[in-house]
């Protein structure tokens, strides 16, 4: 039976011309061993690195060599070995619970001015043809952000004769959330842009750990 990888058995060892191998017990870790790792995100939602990282891995175990630029961590959190997928901060998709209130003060903030939806740019809402659930990104400040928003803000977004209801999308916010509805400009200075292109600049920095086949 294969030993299983913990932070106890599994060391790095550095040859004379820096070629860092990560190994298991003895034996260099094989892809098997790596794709057994369990994937956990290395980046919180706050844009932290999480736990101890120990190095990215060039392996794409998950047809994702042709995705966006990326990088696969190996970090370890308590006494266990994770792996991490990820994305540059332009192509990431940083979920946090502040960017439905971004968004939606965006759309009210536009739908008062009676901004079109092209002078909105940056920023996207669609329904899931899969779950249903009305998803939104937006580009800020380098990174991109993704979360969920009401249906009444997908309509007033479409521009669709609902400008007379941006009053109503305010008051439906407020009482879901029970808090008044900041601008926009107030809570993107909340969302972590600058926490997660950190925590990239930290990861890329990494030494690249090699595996066996």
């Amino acid at each position: 039976m294969a030993t299983q990888p913990t932070p106890a058995n599994t060391s790095i060892e550095t040859a004379t011309v820096q070629i860092r191998t990560l190994n298991v017990g003895p034996k260099q870790m094989t892809q098997g061993i790596f794709r057994q790792l369990i994937e956990q995100p290395a980046v919180d939602t706050e844009g932290r690195v999480q736990g101890q990282p120990w190095g990215t891995v060039n392996y794409h175990p998950d047809r994702c060599d042709d995705a966006k630029e990326h990088l696969h961590v190996v970090w370890q959190l308590d006494d266990q070995l994770r792996r991490g997928f990820v994305l540059t901060p332009e192509h990431t998709y940083l979920r946090h619970p502040l960017v439905a209130e971004y968004v939606t003060a965006r759309i009210y903030e536009g739908a008062r001015r009676d901004t079109s939806r092209a002078e909105l740019g940056d920023l996207k809402v669609h329904r899931s043809v899969t779950t249903r659930e009305i998803g939104t990104t937006v580009y800020l400040q380098g990174v991109r952000f993704a979360g969920t928003v009401s249906p009444l803000a997908l309509s007033l977004f479409d521009r669709t004769g609902y400008d007379d209801q941006a009053e109503r999308l305010q008051a439906d916010f407020e009482e879901a959330y029970q808090r008044p509805l900041r601008t926009s400009a107030e809570v993107a200075e909340l969302l972590p842009a600058e926490a997660y292109k950190t925590a990239w600049r930290e990861l890329s920095a990494l030494p690249q750990l090699f595996i066996g086949r």
